[in-house]
């Protein structure tokens, strides 16, 4: 008897069936959170011009001065920040869309369009407090998140938790998975 036609003649079954594609979601509660990760936030209009922007020290203190003050960008903006750690981080910062179903698709379907052009596969997420209500910016978050999945465009999406509630941001990330988890689409929640 040859042992491996034997073996070619069973059915084998594996026992677990591994997911074809996955996405890791975190809580981010710091810099160091995100090092690595293309940065996407929106704030309200203000005062703070590009140039301003760039001189900003840290993540956190950008996102912190956005939140405060406002931006004056009226075009998508991509940039490179250098922290006081040295480590250079990417922040794409667009203008708030309307508080609208319509606007917060297009917006999401550009943001989205963006991220697969980058090529960027670690993204964080932060929506400035006051740019729009704080449940239309987590759901416009989630809309967010929801669309890199559907394209494949994340390997893993951050949420910073800045001055948002830390349990709204867990809540949100475990909504997505309980909704979008398949057999053939896992989704790891970190906090």
């Amino acid at each position: 008897m040859n042992i491996q036609s034997d073996a070619q003649a069973k059915d084998v079954t594996p026992m677990t069936t591994l997911p074809e594609s996955g996405i890791r979601i975190t809580l981010a509660v710091d810099d160091l959170d995100i090092i690595d990760h293309l940065v996407v936030t929106f704030a309200k209009n203000g005062t703070i011009k590009s140039q301003d922007m760039l001189e900003q020290g840290s993540t956190s203190h950008l996102l912190y001065e956005l939140e405060r003050h406002g931006q004056n960008v009226t075009e998508p903006f991509l940039m490179a920040i250098a922290g006081d750690d040295g480590q250079a981080r990417r922040v794409f910062v667009t203008p708030c869309p309307g508080d609208n179903f319509r606007d917060y698709a297009v917006w999401v379907g550009l943001v989205t369009e963006t991220i697969l052009n980058l090529k960027s596969r670690d993204i964080a997420l932060y929506p400035c407090i006051g740019a729009i209500s704080n449940a239309n910016a987590l759901e416009l978050t989630s809309q967010l998140v929801r669309s890199l999945i559907e394209a494949k465009a994340a390997d893993s999406v951050a949420f910073i938790v800045g001055r948002y509630d830390y349990t709204n941001l867990l809540n949100i990330a475990l909504d997505l998975k309980a909704e979008l988890q398949t057999s053939s689409h896992s989704i790891q929640i970190i906090h």
